[in-house]
């Protein structure tokens, strides 16, 4: 028995909806509605399997389950209330419910959550005993999301946030996450082909995504757990095996040289630590070096970094980072597709380099642009 109305929500940090639209497109043959931070499209228990273990750039996957006007909170306890919970959470499993607000007549995400909790526990008790709460770690966990008058209840099938591949034990200061560094990935049009750089590497989540797309590889490879497989009702064995049994052959070594460079000899470390967690190690060469006095390594290729001057500078100093990266990238990339990331916009434009496109992409919390740089012999200001 499958719950809800065979609609499923893959959500996402901000900005990298079109590049999740165009991961469910191409794996699942459908037209997802994309909207902010979310993306909805047709889907059962197949579906919810594959979504998790093969979308990049997806942050959950949720499975909704019921959905109404509500103007206050006496109204969403009763929409979700009448809900099957008891065939959906026996009760000898736990459960927590996380809350999202945009609604002027409920406001108070806390308030929400209790509400719902409230709910379920009650129409559970209908046929028996209750779950207990576990708000650390979940057996189902169940998202209820209020705007603009209306609610949307889901169960949340991936229980840990989607970016938690596993590999990434180690990291520097505001690390990205894996689904950022997938997004900027597929932002670039790469196909696993010719040279790729990261420059500015830290902890290595950048070359890493782009390993594991040359190969490939789909993060379930990588051995996390799933809240689905908590659902009693559900043949994830059975589903997950017929569902990926054509799927999860990698791709053979082909004519991908990723390079990950910084000027941290710590940081490349633990970059090649994490790459190995992730089975990717032999598919990236290291190396310790400065941007600034670094060759390119071929004359041409596809470069994305995250350079790691930006926010926490004066003005000045960012300005002069960034005309000092730009004409670096004028004198020694002529022929290269670079990509960089930054929230600094003012700074960014010292570049010296008109952007072909930019996209937002939020990282860290901050508004960041993903800026393109096609360069071209003596440069364009």
């Amino acid at each position: 028995m499958w719950p809800g109305d065979g609609v499923l929500l893959a959500t996402c940090g901000g900005g990298a909806e079109e590049f999740l639209a165009a991961e469910i497109e191409r794996l699942f043959e459908v037209s997802p509605s994309v909207g902010k931070g979310i993306v909805e499209f047709q889907g059962r228990a197949a579906e919810t399997i594959r979504a998790n273990r093969e979308l990049r750039t997806a942050s959950r996957v949720l499975v909704r389950v019921g959905k109404g006007h509500v103007s206050t909170y006496d109204q969403l306890y009763r929409l979700v209330a009448r809900l099957p919970w008891d065939r959906w959470i026996p009760p000898h499993l736990t459960l927590a419910v996380n809350a999202t607000c945009r609604d002027r007549n409920l406001s108070d995400y806390r308030a929400v959550a209790l509400k719902t909790k409230d709910a379920i526990v009650d129409a559970q008790r209908r046929s028996g005993p209750r779950s207990n709460v576990d708000r650390k770690s979940p057996d189902v966990p169940v998202a209820v999301h209020v705007e603009n008058g209306t609610a949307t209840v889901s169960l949340d099938s991936s229980g840990r946030p989607l970016h938690e591949r596993g590999y990434r034990r180690e990291a520097g200061t505001a690390p990205m996450r894996e689904t950022v560094a997938a997004a900027l990935v597929l932002a670039s049009g790469w196909d696993g082909t010719g040279v790729f750089l990261d420059p500015f590497c830290g902890s290595g989540t950048i070359a890493i995504e782009a390993a594991l797309l040359a190969r490939n590889r789909k993060p379930w490879e990588l051995g996390r757990r799933y809240a689905f497989e908590n659902w009693e009702w559900l043949d994830t064995k059975k589903i997950g095996s017929q569902s990926l049994r054509d799927q999860s052959q990698p791709r053979a070594e082909g004519s991908a040289r990723i390079i990950a460079r910084d000027i941290d000899r710590e940081m490349v470390r633990i970059a090649r630590a994490n790459a190995s967690r992730a089975g990717v190690e032999e598919e990236i060469s290291f190396e310790t070096a400065d941007f600034f006095e670094a060759n390119a390594p071929e004359q041409t290729g596809v470069l994305i970094g995250n350079p790691p001057y930006g926010e926490r500078l004066e003005i000045t100093e960012a300005e002069h980072f960034y005309r000092s990266l730009g004409s670096r990238l004028k004198s020694s990339y002529v022929g290269w597709r670079a990509f960089l990331l930054s929230a600094n916009r003012e700074a960014a434009k010292r570049i010296g380099l008109r952007p072909t496109s930019r996209k937002q992409i939020w990282h860290g919390g901050l508004d960041a642009r993903l800026y393109e740089l096609d360069i071209y012999g003596g440069g364009s200001e």
